[in-house]
């Protein structure tokens, strides 16, 4: 076994049976299975005909840096080829993911480490105060309005929502058995 594979994998104190991964480790396998289901889910939606508030955030974040840089600042084209990029498929689910992972790793190493509860009740925390963010500051910022209002029906709104909370309630329940909470508040 490499030096990398005995820090990543403990075995349990409490139960040597179980094998215990590292924070990281749990959070990306867990971020992984999440952010699969996530988009599987929002590929399901898109086919049924129900709309969700596509990559809101990748346009917030172009926009935002757009309106902090300026349109006609030196070395601008740069910007917009980095829109037209950002218009492809393949850049948004690769966007979609890697800000998936990012969360993922914020929930096992900053966030889990920071509470005394975890699991579903945490993913669940962390779905709401991530609705309230991109329903509140970035859907309204980008034209979409609250919750993408301008643009998706009340049907629509709830299954975006419903599809992101998915990602937060699997992404806290894997880790959590990934890497309980006494092996992440202990900082094995």
């Amino acid at each position: 076994m490499s030096t990398m594979d005995r820090s990543a994998i403990s075995s349990g104190r409490d139960d040597p049976a179980v094998t215990r991964l590292a924070p990281a480790a749990a959070s990306i396998i867990a971020g992984s299975v999440a952010i699969a289901a996530n988009t599987a889910l929002l590929w399901l939606s898109d086919g049924a005909g129900l709309r969700t508030a596509h990559g809101g955030l990748l346009r917030f974040l172009l926009e935002g840096g757009r309106r902090v840089l300026g349109g006609s600042a030196p070395g601008a084209w740069w910007r917009e080829d980095l829109m037209v990029l950002a218009t492809r498929g393949w850049f948004q689910l690769a966007f979609h993911l890697v800000v998936g992972l990012l969360m993922a790793l914020a929930y096992g190493l900053v966030l889990r480490p920071s509470v005394a509860f975890g699991g579903w009740r945490l993913g669940l925390a962390c779905a709401g105060a991530v609705w309230v963010l991109n329903a509140a500051i970035v859907l309204p910022a980008i034209g979409e309005g609250f919750a993408g209002s301008r643009h998706l029906t009340l049907a629509e709104m709830a299954g975006f929502a419903a599809i992101h909370t998915v990602f937060f309630l699997l992404l806290g329940s894997l880790f959590e058995r990934l890497c309980p909470a006494s092996h992440v508040l202990r900082g094995d």
